[in-house]
């Protein structure tokens, strides 16, 4: 993997958040917020996770720590959500333009284990992807249609 490599997967997952995001926005709020039995609940729920691991892996990667736990009640609507996004986006998007390939070879400790940068980028990427198809999942159990956020769509319309 090299920084091409995550500029294009970082926006991948920006522009599928986004398109997950706008579509949880045309639920009611007793839908957005309704406990389905998933993960972490709800639609809300589930994409305050995403955010919230997006933010606690870019913390570790900026100052060795993870941000404290987020209680998703604190997110009423989308809109809430949206605003804390999009700083993160900003602070992320700062760090993946200082990223080099050196970089992203250097090794990180969690816990007992060592990764490199990479490896830990594209295991949140990873992440990201695994629960924005829960998000999916769960809007179709409401009775509405997701938008498609694989990684092919994406490519046909940034071309």
């Amino acid at each position: 993997m090299n920084t091409n490599d995550i500029h294009t997967l970082v926006g991948y997952d920006r522009w599928a958040n986004t398109l997950l995001l706008e579509a949880a926005g045309r639920l009611s709020s007793e839908e957005f917020t309704r406990d389905l039995g998933a993960s972490f609940g709800s639609v809300r729920g589930t994409l305050v996770h995403i955010m919230h691991g997006e933010g606690r892996w870019l913390q570790f990667w900026n100052d060795g720590t993870f941000a404290p736990p987020v209680n998703a009640a604190d997110f009423p609507d989308t809109a809430t959500i949206a605003a804390s996004w999009s700083q993160l986006e900003t602070d992320r998007q700062k760090f993946i333009d200082g990223l080099t390939d050196t970089k992203l070879a250097t090794q990180v400790t969690v816990g007992d284990e060592s990764y490199t940068l990479g490896e830990l980028i594209q295991h949140l990427l990873d992440h990201a992807t695994y629960h924005r198809g829960q998000v999916a999942s769960l809007i179709r159990q409401l009775g509405h249609t997701p938008p498609p956020t694989g990684f092919r769509f994406f490519r046909s319309e940034s071309r």
